[in-house]
């Protein structure tokens, strides 16, 4: 069976839904069917709802295509790949002490490079210049196998890194925040004229631009530099400010300028990247579709409805993911009103649901089918 993904990771307009309509509808069919022969719980969940992969004719059955809740990954492991395959192991940052534990093998991470490398070009975010880097984040350690911590030292690798300072140091036994060490970094970096990269959690960036102000710290960075946030705000919710204002502040102390400020959004356990554009949406990539589903009954609901955020993806092969429904709560809507030209659907985030309003049917044949719970 030929690997689509390459192809689909080739292409050259990561946002050409109509052009690689065809070919992503292939692949996801190819992944669960791989999926199916080779990881018995999935083939057991297929079963268990009498489901056919013979039932996907077009993009628009895709729903039916059994979908596992992020929240189940946080209790149970599923791999269609022995354990000595998987190159990079890495886990969730956790809901109430529940990690997701996930593994990627070699071809998904060449894969995934390939489709990183399209995307980041068409956003303009690969660059030849040596650059210094803030990670606003934890420090790579033996300690954490933290998803986040991987994907911000992968963002690392698309301008030449000539030296990282983080924003939470390891100590050897635990995390350290590191605020007053990521200031003096910064001003170093501002001094050698350099372009400076600050990658990671936006609460980090806002702790950071907190005391540069308090210190009447002001700095002018090389016009090359960019901000690329993601993972929310997460404990620190209630310190979360309105965007524009957030930028505001960007520009005013560092003169990075909100056309250099990206927000990312991910998950572990779909490790698919959504970049808002210039008018602030998560427009849905080539590699990915998104679909809006009902809370009780998981169906799709029309766009412009609030429901769980769900993805279908046929990008990696190590694992079942190729269905999952978040315990993000978003609506979906036409890209067509953006105005940003990129046209595909786009998302926005309006909060998350409840373990149990998450435990559904689908849940339930999964505990049907592993004889376990969610």
């Amino acid at each position: 069976m030929a690997d689509l993904r390459r192809k689909l990771a080739l292409q050259k307009d990561p946002y050409d839904l109509q052009k690689s309509s065809s070919l992503f509808l292939e692949a996801v069919k190819n992944d669960v069917i791989f999926h199916e022969k080779n990881c018995p719980e999935y083939a057991r969940m297929l079963k268990a709802v009498d489901f056919s992969v013979d039932e996907i004719d077009s993009e628009d059955k895709l729903y039916k295509i059994p979908v596992i809740p992020t929240l189940y990954y946080k209790r149970n492991y599923l791999s269609s790949m022995p354990e000595e395959k998987l190159a990079v192991k890495a886990t969730s940052s956790g809901t109430k002490g529940l990690q997701s534990r996930v593994g990627f093998d070699r071809k998904t991470i060449f894969y995934g490079v390939l489709m990183m490398i399209r995307y980041f070009s068409y956003h303009q975010l690969i660059s030849p210049l040596p650059t210094n880097y803030i990670v606003l984040g934890y420090e790579p350690s033996r300690h954490t196998q933290m998803g986040a911590t991987k994907t911000a030292y992968g963002a690392t690798k698309f301008a030449p890194a000539l030296h990282r300072e983080y924003a939470l140091k390891d100590t050897g036994t635990e995390y350290r925040l590191n605020i007053e060490g990521i200031k003096k970094a910064l001003i170093k970096y501002a001094k050698s004229g350099l372009p400076v990269r600050f990658v990671g959690f936006p609460s980090y960036m806002f702790f950071l631009i907190k005391t540069l102000k308090e210190n009447h710290i002001s700095l002018k960075l090389n016009s090359h530099s960019k901000i690329l946030l993601g993972g929310g705000w997460k404990q620190f919710s209630d310190e979360e400010i309105d965007r524009n204002l957030f930028f505001q502040l960007i520009q005013d102390t560092l003169g990075i300028e909100k056309h250099s400020c990206f927000e990312f959004y991910s998950a572990v356990e779909h490790p698919i990247p959504y970049v808002k554009c210039r008018n602030g949406h998560f427009h849905v990539p080539i590699y990915s579709r998104a679909i809006i589903r009902d809370v009780k009954t998981l169906e799709p609901v029309p766009m412009g409805c609030l429901g769980l955020l769900s993805f279908i993806s046929p990008m990696v092969s190590s694992m079942p993911l190729t269905s999952v429904v978040t315990d993000d709560i978003a609506v979906l809507y036409d890209g067509n009103g953006c105005g940003c030209g990129i046209n595909t659907p786009y998302f926005e985030l309006k909060g998350r649901a409840s373990v149990s309003q998450i435990k559904t049917c689908t849940a339930d044949a999964w505990e049907l089918a592993q004889g376990g719970g969610v």
